[in-house]
């Protein structure tokens, strides 16, 4: 009766430790599934919040258009702000390099302008 019972909480520890560390593994891999798109403003659209940017895929250029929501971040040399007054920040700036942080399923989280 005591091996029994000893066996069972060893599997049910075990249990416990291999769904705890599938847990931290998946949150490393939700981390890691944002994505960094870099290139060029091609055109601002503040009426449609569309941000278009020129971006290198190997050889080509292709034109990334990413629409802006009210919580995308933005930073502009120093200056911050979110939303549609971030995409102000940035109407006049076409031709900047930019760096666009998304998230896995390519929402924009925040856009960084040199």
């Amino acid at each position: 009766m005591l091996r029994f019972s000893v066996c069972v909480f060893s599997l049910a520890a075990l249990l416990v430790l291999g769904v705890g560390a599938d847990a931290q593994g998946q949150k490393k891999a939700k981390v890691k599934n944002n994505q960094m798109v870099t290139g060029t403003i091609k055109t601002v659209d503040t009426e449609k919040s569309v941000l278009v940017i020129n971006q290198k895929v190997k050889n080509e250029t292709v034109d990334r258009e990413l629409s802006i929501t009210e919580d995308v971040e933005f930073q502009v040399g120093a200056q911050t702000a979110t939303g549609s007054k971030g995409i102000e920040l940035i109407q006049n700036r076409v031709g900047a390099s930019v760096k666009v942080k998304c998230d896995k399923d390519v929402n924009v989280l925040k856009v960084t302008v040199k």
